[in-house]
């Protein structure tokens, strides 16, 4: 047993020490009472974590699902054991008898960022590869990910923003990121690599993007990211063939729950 637990250590530190996320989630009963609307409390991961998560989401239920009190969670501490909430009855605002309470928890370790229930990072913020589409979908997967849908003019300027402060430009001017998205150049729209619709904005200010005639295998879609120093409009979407090969520093993402 010592031994398969030194090489599960191992292998969940190599991931810790990568640009790769780790990923954990469980749940916690606590008894809990509160004479006011909100309560503290200590939720125990119940496993070892290999250091102190970057991210915490966490959910609080009463573990008796008859019960009509629901609540709100705050994250105010993150530990490597442990961490501690803030519970918030939310149906009425009055405290609580004794009760079991199921809180829920998920955790982020890794050298990214969070955003709604997506977690954004870099395979590596300064490698330059040419891919295509399928090369950089491929190389996401192999890393954990998938590549980043955009879903709207909030999602855009998040992406954007920390591709710039993130990638190493080092000499160069400019960077690139394949999109998971892909562009109907007849229909002028943006769909998801779940159906669904994605944005269709921050075009690259250089006529994109192309649609029409001579123009139906541009379906797949790029981000153009300049450094922060830059203050032209020499930047955002375009739409080109997704077997074009792209030199790009590859942003991956992967859901956090």
């Amino acid at each position: 047993m010592k031994c398969i637990w030194f090489v599960l250590l191992v292998e969940v530190m190599s991931v810790v020490d990568s640009y790769q996320p780790l990923t954990n989630g469980g749940n916690y009963e606590l008894y809990s009472f509160s004479t006011k609307a909100k309560s503290m409390a200590e939720v125990i991961y119940r496993m070892c974590l290999p250091k102190v998560p970057d991210y915490v989401n966490a959910t609080a239920r009463p573990s008796n699902p008859s019960l009509p009190h629901k609540f709100n969670v705050t994250i105010l501490e993150i530990k490597k054991f442990s961490f501690i909430v803030e519970i918030e009855r939310v149906d009425q605002a009055t405290g609580w008898d004794w009760m079991p309470i199921t809180v829920d928890w998920f955790s982020y370790i890794g050298k990214g960022m969070v955003y709604q229930n997506l977690i954004l990072w870099f395979p590596d913020a300064a490698d330059k590869r040419d891919l295509n589409l399928t090369m950089a979908s491929k190389y996401c997967n192999d890393n954990g990910g998938r590549l980043v849908d955009i879903v709207d003019k909030a999602m855009y300027d998040v992406v954007y923003n920390y591709c710039q402060q993130t990638i190493v430009f080092g000499s160069n001017s400019w960077a690139q990121i394949w999109l998971g998205s892909s562009y109907n150049t007849t229909t002028d729209t943006v769909t998801q690599s779940n159906g669904k619709p994605g944005y269709h904005g921050d075009w690259h200010h250089a006529g994109y993007p192309y649609r029409g005639s001579g123009y139906e295998t541009r379906t797949g879609l790029i981000l153009y990211i300049v450094p922060p120093s830059y203050t032209g409009t020499d930047h955002g979407m375009f739409n080109t063939p997704p077997t074009s090969g792209i030199t790009v520093t590859q942003l991956c993402s992967t859901n956090l729950m």
